[in-house]
């Protein structure tokens, strides 16, 4: 099943247009000069970390069991107020001392599946919060 999500008219910022299990779909940021209607599409198969303005691809966890706190500095050094962590197709909790990096540092962290993760990501992000997602994509 494909989640699409509603368009959204400020294309100034990465979201999240879609995902199906296996990959998903962003709008990149237009470049302001440019006089085109269609924001372009990137479709990614593998995690990554995304901000409003920023995007990390082949973040290197590609799954759960394999995310170390290695990986959450990267995270870390965006310097979010929010981090969403997308565990793939199924919720899953990290061990509580993986997260506790992002706590230490006074970064809230919420966890879900993956596709959840996509829609409060754009929720969050379309309210101007400072906030990352770092996606597994399974």
């Amino acid at each position: 099943m494909t989640m699409r999500f509603a368009p959204d008219k400020d294309f100034g910022s990465y979201s999240v247009h879609s995902y199906q299990a296996g990959h998903v779909k962003l709008i990149v940021p237009m470049d302001p000069a440019e006089k085109t209607l269609q924001p372009e599409e990137l479709t990614l198969t593998r995690s990554f970390i995304i901000t409003p303005k920023q995007l990390q691809e082949d973040w290197p966890p590609q799954s759960l069991g394999e995310l170390t706190t290695e990986h959450l500095q990267a995270v870390i050094d965006l310097n979010p107020e929010l981090v969403i962590l997308g565990t793939g197709r199924t919720l899953e909790f990290p061990k509580s001392a993986l997260t506790e990096s992002l706590l230490a540092k006074g970064i809230g962290v919420e966890i879900m599946d993956t596709a959840a993760a996509c829609r409060t990501y754009n929720v969050l992000m379309h309210e101007g919060r400072e906030v990352a997602a770092a996606l597994i994509v399974d």
